[in-house]
């Protein structure tokens, strides 16, 4: 096999996967895993059931790359908005921009990102244990961001800074239900999550000590 041939059957087996990919994502993020099967995937490509193993030995290997998409297209679209910031800035424009990126992710990758959102936790271990340390890399950004905004006076000592970013996330993962109904734009929904998880929504707050 010459080296042009081989280029090219690479390419076409790298665009042939990412279609693969594509419409297991799409699938499993309208019908949740359990009932998406791979002939259904196949054919939604054009192709035998049997082919399809040819790129994923098996069902979970599928799940297994939409998952670890899931979590890249979010954490680089994060990681995009908080450097574009430039050096030093402070927590609340930080804490904006890694809303924002989180959410131009959900939106702008539905498929993937709902793929994972929606049925993570009824996966086999199998999966969740082969995707759980980009996982694992991605909530540590957001660990170290708040530690850092705790040691720098911005966040009080008292809270509890894990179920404070597990209540920041479930605010935006969810928002993908009513993203659309809402008629708000990524900025503004940006803009209202970050100033709530900031200053609350009681106007007085912890002057009358709540």
């Amino acid at each position: 096999m010459t080296v042009e041939k081989t280029i090219r059957t690479s390419a076409k087996r790298g665009k042939t996967r990412q279609l693969i990919l594509d419409a297991a994502a799409k699938m499993i993020s309208r019908h949740g895993y359990h009932a998406t099967y791979l002939k259904d995937v196949a054919a939604a490509v054009n192709m035998k059931a049997g082919s399809l193993y040819y790129h994923f030995e098996s069902k979970e290997a599928l799940m297994h790359e939409v998952l670890d998409k899931s979590v890249k297209v979010i954490y680089d679209t994060v990681k995009a908005e908080v450097e574009a910031l430039g050096s030093e800035p402070d927590f609340p424009s930080l804490l904006k921009a890694a809303i924002r990126g989180h959410l131009i992710a959900i939106f702008r990758y539905p498929d993937y990102t709902l793929a994972s959102i929606r049925n993570y936790g009824v996966m086999p271990d199998v999966v969740q244990q082969a995707a759980q340390k980009d996982r694992d890399a991605y909530e540590e950004f957001w660990r170290d961001f708040f530690d850092k905004a705790e040691a720098a006076g911005y966040i009080r000592p008292s809270v509890d800074k894990n179920l404070l970013r597990l209540a920041i996330f479930g605010s935006m993962n969810w928002s993908s239900l009513w993203y659309e109904k809402s008629g708000a734009s990524i900025e503004q929904i940006a803009e209202s999550q970050a100033d709530l998880f900031l200053n609350g929504c009681y106007q007085r707050g912890e002057e009358d000590g709540v």
